[in-house]
């Protein structure tokens, strides 16, 4: 399940779990949607591993300047709630590329 996570709930959510994945999406950007499907596959195949949450950065305009999103998608990794490793978004084009850093981070 993909967690939609606000300012509201951000920090409490990731903190709650020892590996978090979260993408920063649009709903306009069509490398978002591209990857829409091979992110949900991933956070089902790999939730042994990791929960997975995702942000809209035009709803949650605070979370994507606090994290310094320049790009979308994005990837972040959180360990015991501090990021750990970082998808930019010219890397996070198709689900193999959102598969091969998955595999390396978690």
């Amino acid at each position: 399940m993909i967690e939609q996570l606000t300012t509201e709930t951000f920090d409490e959510t990731i903190s709650a779990s020892p590996v978090y994945v979260v993408k920063f999406y649009t709903k306009w950007c069509p490398d978002c949607v591209r990857t829409d499907q091979g992110y949900k596959e991933l956070s089902q195949s790999l939730a042994e591993k990791a929960r997975f949450g995702q942000v809209d950065a035009d709803a949650q305009p605070d979370l994507a300047q606090r994290f310094d999103i320049r790009g979308i998608p994005t990837l972040l990794v959180f360990r015991e709630g501090k990021e750990a490793d970082r998808l930019h978004s010219r890397d996070a084009k198709t689900k193999q590329q959102l598969d091969d850093f998955l595999t390396k981070a978690l």
